[in-house]
C-alpha cells in the first residue's frame, strides 16, 4: 500500500517515531521500512518535523504494538505510575491518571489512540461529580466527541459519557443477575441509568415488567432510546426518585441496587416494595474487613421491616481503591 512516510536518518528514527505517536499521525497497520541509512515512517498526514517527506509501498500488518505504555516518552523512573488499564465505552477511554503522571495525560492519551484502531476520544476520569454522581471527564486526546455507542452482549448502549455513569466492567455481573430472572417475575431497576441491567433481564429473559428508574433526566433520555434501539418492549422507564418511585408500584419479584456508595440509604423503602420470598442484588463499596458489620446493619434494617434476610451469594465484583472493594450481594428477604 502506497503511504505518505518520512524519512528519518536511523539514529533518530525512535525519537520521531515516539513523537509522530503521540501526535497520532503514525499509520497503524502498516510496516516500518528501513534501508541502511534510513528508516521510512508512514504517517497520515504532511508534517514537518524537518525531515523529507515521501511516498512508499509498505506492507500491511496487523502486528502493532498493544500495550500503549511502552508508546509513552517520559522519564523511566515516572513509568511505573502508568495507568495499566482504561474503560472503553464505544469509540471512547476513559483513563485515571494519578498525580506523578498527570503531566503526560496527552502522551498517555495519545498512546492509547495509537495502540486501539477503535479509540478516537481520550478522557481523563477526575471522579464522581453532581447530584446524579455520574463521572467527571476531560478529553486529553483525539476528538471532543463525548457521545458514543457501546456494544455488550449483543445489545447496543448510547450514551454522552460526560451526562451519564456506565461501567463496563459490570457486564460479566449483569449476566450473573440477568440468569437468575425467572419467567413472569416483577423486577425493579432502582437506579437503571441507561439501562444496562434493565434491557439485558428483558432481551435474555421472560419477565413480566421490567420497571427502570432513574433521578438523572440524561439518563432517561438515553434508556429510552436504548429501549427502543434493542426493541426492550418489557422496559418501562421512569424519571423521578427511587424512593417515591417505588412505594407507587406493585410488589416486585426482585430488586437491583446498583448504587454502591449509597444504596443502604434506600434498603428501607426496597425491602417494602418486595415480596415475600422476593430477592435483592445489593451492591457495595467498603473494605473487605467491613462485610460482616455491613451485613449485619442490612440485617438489623430487614427486621425494623418486620423481615428476615437471607444471604443468597456474596461476589467481589472487582477492586476499586488500594483498600476498598466493590462487593454484590444477593440478599432474599422472607
Amino acid at each position: 500500500m502506497k503511504s505518505l512516510c518520512i524519512v528519518v536518518p536511523k539514529k533518530k528514527a525512535e525519537p520521531v517515531r515516539r513523537r509522530l505517536v503521540s501526535k497520532g499521525v503514525l499509520r497503524k497497520g502498516l510496516q516500518i521500512r528501513s534501508d541502511v541509512k534510513h528508516v521510512y515512517l508512514p504517517v497520515s498526514q504532511r508534517l514537518d518535523l524537518g525531515f523529507p517527506i515521501e511516498t512508499h509501498e509498505f506492507e500491511e500488518t496487523d502486528d502493532h504494538i498493544k500495550d500503549f505504555r511502552v508508546l509513552v516518552d517520559l522519564p523511566d523512573e515516572l513509568r511505573r505510575y502508568l495507568p495499566s488499564s482504561y474503560d472503553v465505552l464505544g469509540s471512547i477511554a476513559i483513563v485515571k491518571i494519578s498525580d506523578e503522571v498527570l503531566p503526560f495525560a496527552n502522551e498517555i492519551g495519545q498512546a492509547i489512540i495509537a495502540t486501539q484502531k477503535s479509540i478516537q476520544t481520550v478522557c481523563l476520569d477526575v471522579g464522581v461529580v453532581d447530584e446524579f454522581r455520574t463521572r467527571g471527564v476531560k478529553v486529553v486526546a483525539g476528538t471532543k466527541a463525548m457521545e458514543t455507542v457501546h456494544r455488550e452482549y449483543g445489545l447496543t448502549f448510547r450514551m454522552d459519557v460526560s451526562k451519564v455513569f456506565f461501567s463496563p466492567r459490570l457486564a460479566a455481573e449483569r449476566v450473573i443477575v440477568a440468569e437468575q430472572v425467572e419467567d413472569g417475575e416483577t423486577v425493579i431497576d432502582m437506579f437503571a441509568g441507561i439501562g444496562p441491567f434493565s434491557i439485558l433481564i428483558a432481551k435474555t429473559r421472560k419477565p413480566e415488567t421490567v420497571y427502570a428508574i432513574d433521578s438523572n433526566p440524561d439518563a432517561v433520555k438515553y434508556l429510552e432510546e436504548n429501549i427502543q434501539l434493542n426493541k426492550a418492549v418489557r422496559v418501562e422507564p421512569i424519571l423521578g426518585d427511587a424512593r417515591e418511585e417505588v412505594a407507587k408500584l406493585g410488589r416486585a419479584d426482585r430488586i437491583i441496587m446498583n448504587l454502591p456508595h449509597n444504596a443502604h440509604k434506600f434498603l428501607p423503602e426496597a425491602i417494602r416494595a418486595l415480596k415475600p420470598g422476593g430477592v435483592v442484588h445489593f451492591y457495595m463499596i467498603m473494605e473487605e474487613a467491613e462485610l460482616e458489620s455491613r451485613m449485619n446493619d442490612m440485617r438489623a434494617v430487614a427486621m425494623k421491616e418486620g423481615r428476615v434476610l437471607k444471604p443468597l451469594a456474596q461476589r467481589k465484583v472487582k477492586s476499586y481503591s488500594p483498600s476498598l472493594n466493590f462487593y454484590a450481594f444477593d440478599l432474599e428477604f422472607l
